[in-house]
């Protein structure tokens, strides 16, 4: 079954209840799994150098890891994504970053950190092309509501 969640349509995987509230489990496509372009990748892509996401949901702590919510969903996504909201949450909600600090640093560590585990320094092109499926990512989150 598909629920309407902000501005796209996800698949419910799952109810579950967590502290006495119930939560849709609600599957978060990737920059690969989405066609096209979301929504909101037009915005994202012209404030890359000012966007300062604002995280609207909240993490949830369900056996020992964080799961971002917001209202009634528990959002499901791919590593990736998901190492990019933490990033996001931690970097916008948590710290509170000086003003000169945007998406795009976020993003930028999110691909110093792929080269790093990879162990190797990624080409232009690499980069270009990590960097886009990042800020594809970043649309789809604001799409959905999490970010603002």
């Amino acid at each position: 079954m598909k629920e309407k969640v902000g501005n796209l349509e996800l698949e419910i995987e799952a109810i579950i209840e967590i502290d006495g509230k119930e939560y849709k489990v609600v599957s978060v496509p990737g920059a690969d799994d989405f066609k096209g372009f979301p929504p909101s990748w037009d915005f994202v892509k012209s404030k890359m150098l000012s966007w300062r996401p604002f995280f609207r949901g909240k993490m949830i702590d369900f056996n020992g890891q964080l799961i971002p919510a917001l209202d009634d969903f528990l959002f499901n996504m791919d590593e990736e994504m998901y190492n990019l909201i933490l990033d996001i949450y931690y970097t916008f909600k948590v710290n509170k970053p000086n003003i000169e600090t945007n998406i795009s640093v976020v993003i930028t560590d999110q691909i110093n950190e792929m080269e790093r585990k990879m162990g190797r320094v990624f080409n232009e092109e690499e980069k270009t092309s990590y960097y886009i499926r990042f800020a594809i990512e970043a649309a789809i989150l604001k799409d959905i509501g999490l970010l603002n």
